[in-house]
């Protein structure tokens, strides 16, 4: 099935320091500059990115996927733009993530299995094309994960907010509806994915957005997934670190390779 929470629920679940001085985080302020035009909403929207160097992030992630419902704390290093590593643990269970720009690997203890792919696999699982470490690491961090222009996108202003939406040529190109709400800011709030063939929907909301150093970070991500059952992912992060830290990332001998189909 194809559902883009995969790519995420491969990393934190299947996958799931150096002492430093925690950022602090403050409230963001709501008031910001008013954008009319469309192109003008959509140049806002994508000057949010990320200037970071490296980012570590205390996580907890809460999971509701019917047969399977935990919760785990992880640890989250992000070399801007060149890694995601995630060490994530509970009691006896241990398991761990490396994602780069040509690979996507993790394994995990209890049951001896590991995934090692790339992005063409992810893009396949998808059903999309446009995943690629980039849009990845945006997802996570409540940034653009799409390729938005104003040729294929459509973006308005709806009381306090602006939503994006793809023009009537590109819809009829995709096998998936999409779109997308900003708040004031032009921050992330929530995206939609509609699969109509499959019956499955997708939304991913980033909520209560802080600002840390000179970064804009949501602290919490939520993922429902309605489909024959309804599906819930709560991430939580807890404290962001500006820091670089060490990484190990190895598949033991012995494990065995899972296949995610």
């Amino acid at each position: 099935m194809r559902k883009i929470v995969i790519s995420v629920m491969i990393s934190l679940l299947l996958a799931s320091c150096a002492s430093s001085k925690r950022t602090t985080t403050s409230k963001i302020n709501e008031t910001s500059a008013f954008a009319s035009s469309s192109s003008a909403i959509i140049k806002n929207v994508i000057s949010k990115e990320s200037s970071f160097d490296y980012l570590m992030i205390k996580s907890t992630l809460k999971a509701d996927l019917g047969d399977i419902n935990t919760g785990i704390d992880a640890t989250i290093f992000i070399d801007n733009q060149d890694k995601i590593w995630i060490n994530a643990q509970k009691f006896i269970f241990k398991a761990r993530a490396l994602v780069t720009p040509d690979k996507f690997q993790a394994y995990e203890n209890m049951g001896k299995s590991y995934i090692d792919g790339d992005f063409s696999f992810i893009n396949k699982i998808l059903g999309v094309d446009f995943i690629d470490y980039q849009k990845f690491q945006n997802l996570m961090l409540g940034k653009v994960f799409v390729n938005l222009t104003d040729t294929d996108f459509i973006a308005e202003k709806v009381d306090n907010e602006y939503r994006i939406t793809p023009t009537a040529a590109k819809s009829k190109k995709e096998a998936y509806e999409q779109s997308y709400i900003f708040d004031s800011g032009f921050r992330l709030k929530e995206a939609n994915l509609h699969y109509p063939k499959e019956k499955v929907e997708v939304q991913i909301q980033y909520l209560n957005w802080v600002k840390a150093g000179k970064e804009e970070l949501p602290k919490n991500v939520k993922i429902l997934v309605k489909d024959k059952k309804t599906k819930q992912i709560d991430l939580e992060y807890n404290s962001f670190t500006f820091q670089q830290i060490d990484t190990p990332f190895s598949i033991p001998s012995g494990y065995k390779k899972r296949d995610i189909k």
